[in-house]
């Protein structure tokens, strides 16, 4: 369990570092020759095998399982998630709201002291039960924050507002 999470937790890190490349080229700034190897290396370590068939559909890059939590955000849309599958290109979440295809979406994936925010648009979607299983792919240059506290909170007036509405 701790192993599968260590994973998933490194493929978010390799599409983060990956988008953020991406990203650089896409604004015109450019990579330097080590950026363009890593490009590669990330690129031929998620490339489809033979034996799967959504290769012939032209998919770019495989998908890893993953089991995390997620928020999108958009047009209407602000619900909570399951990050089921990510790579490269994007992902997949379960138990989501109707996105159109080409809809812009923001995900954000809160992981231990890191909030990633990716933007994304809808792709495809399916039935899954009450809501809906959909695919997405990521567009543009993500955004990490590192969260941190800078000292200990001390309880004051502003936290009895919601207990006394």
């Amino acid at each position: 369990m701790a192993q599968a999470l260590l994973l998933t937790q490194l493929v978010l890190e390799i599409v983060f570092h990956y988008r953020t490349l991406i990203g650089k080229c896409e604004l015109g700034v450019g990579l330097d020759w080590d950026e363009i190897e890593q490009v590669n290396g990330i690129e031929a370590a998620f490339a489809p095998t033979a034996d799967d068939c959504r290769m012939k559909s032209g998919r770019r890059f495989r998908r890893e399982s993953a089991k995390l939590s997620a928020l999108l955000r958009g047009d209407r849309i602000h619900d909570r998630v399951a990050l089921i599958e990510m790579g490269p290109g994007g992902f997949v979440v379960s138990g989501a709201p109707f996105i159109a295809r080409g809809e812009c979406i923001e995900v954000i994936v809160d992981n231990g002291e890191f909030s990633y925010r990716f933007s994304a648009q809808g792709v495809w979607l399916k039935e899954d039960g009450d809501d809906y299983k959909v695919g997405l792919v990521l567009q543009g240059m993500p955004v990490r924050l590192h969260h941190q506290s800078i000292s200990a909170h001390a309880h004051d007036i502003v936290d009895e507002i919601p207990a006394a509405a």
